[in-house]
């Protein structure tokens, strides 16, 4: 029932009010219907038919069940109307609420549409930020490819560069040790050749130095045989060794016998003799002079 009204709530109105006005007719007829107060003036003469008192009961009575059937009726058409008024209020309820409903469900719709668009947009800036990473991260991959790849060439060229330079380095340091090894022999040859050469050049030296300190030895014995003195009573035949110091001007700075021919005036007239012939014949040559700073001679008068 409550749902027929809810779908005919106009048609229900108007049967509502229609059953009020036919109600307010009913008491308006009633109410002309009633007999008139009869106001009786003094002297005149009223005649009253006799009533019969239950028919007169039956009737008040029936007015009076009618005016409770109105009053029923005024009472549940004003419960109706009451009843109406609250369903109408419920149902203003109702529809202020289903507006309400509709309006926050259109609002949460708006705002899910909002909500949905900003995580689409988010969603979108996401993908693009992503995208973007993606490519960044691809060109660095590339990049880093590229990079590795020229690396790898570069270390392969740079092997490929330190073979040749290594096989090279070998060829160059056998060619070295070789031409080492030739200068080492040519250099041998050479010292041995100027060792050969030395020993050619010292013998030689030797040979003109000896054949100087000879000759100058016997030089230096017949100028002190010259400045001798054979001492009288010495006899013939006697021989002494001396030992004579001598600066390269040839001067005598000392003299002395090592060797003692056993007779003293014989040896200290060689002595003199030999301070005598100072200075003596001694080489101009430093070198060959060292022979002769201290020199041992055996005098033998007359051997020369």
């Amino acid at each position: 029932m409550l749902d027929w009204i809810k779908d005919n709530s106009t048609a229900f109105a108007i049967a509502v009010v229609f059953h009020v006005l036919f109600l307010v007719a009913l008491l308006v007829n009633w109410q002309m219907d009633k007999p008139d107060k009869i106001i009786l003036e003094q002297g005149d003469i009223i005649q009253v038919s006799a009533v019969d008192a239950n028919s007169y009961d039956a009737e008040v009575k029936k007015i009076e069940q009618q005016k409770n059937a109105e009053q029923r009726k005024k009472a549940q058409a004003k419960r109706k109307a009451q009843e109406l008024a609250k369903k109408k209020k419920q149902e203003e309820i109702r529809k202020k609420k289903e507006k309400q409903r509709k309006a926050d469900e259109l609002k949460r719709k708006k705002a899910a549409d909002v909500k949905k668009k900003k995580e689409a947009l988010k969603k979108a800036e996401q993908e693009k930020k992503r995208k973007k990473e993606a490519e960044k991260k691809k060109i660095a991959e590339e990049k880093l490819k590229k990079e590795k790849l020229k690396k790898e060439q570069l270390k392969k060229e740079q092997l490929k560069k330190a073979e040749q330079e290594k096989r090279r380095l070998e060829k160059q340091k056998k060619q070295q040790q070789a031409e080492q090894k030739r200068k080492a022999e040519a250099d041998k040859k050479r010292q041995a050749e100027l060792k050969r050469k030395e020993q050619r050049d010292r013998a030689e030296r030797e040979r003109r130095s000896k054949g100087i300190i000879n000759r100058h030895v016997v030089l230096i014995v017949q100028k002190i045989e010259r400045n001798w003195r054979q001492p009288l009573d010495v006899p013939s035949g006697l021989e002494c060794k001396i030992e004579i110091i001598l600066l390269p001007s040839g001067n005598v700075v000392s003299v002395k016998i090592v060797e003692s021919s056993g007779n003293q005036a014989f040896d200290r007239s060689v002595e003199t003799a030999v301070r005598k012939a100072s200075p003596l014949p001694v080489p101009t040559d430093s070198v060959i002079f060292k022979e002769f700073e201290v020199m041992r001679l055996r005098f033998e008068p007359g051997s020369n």
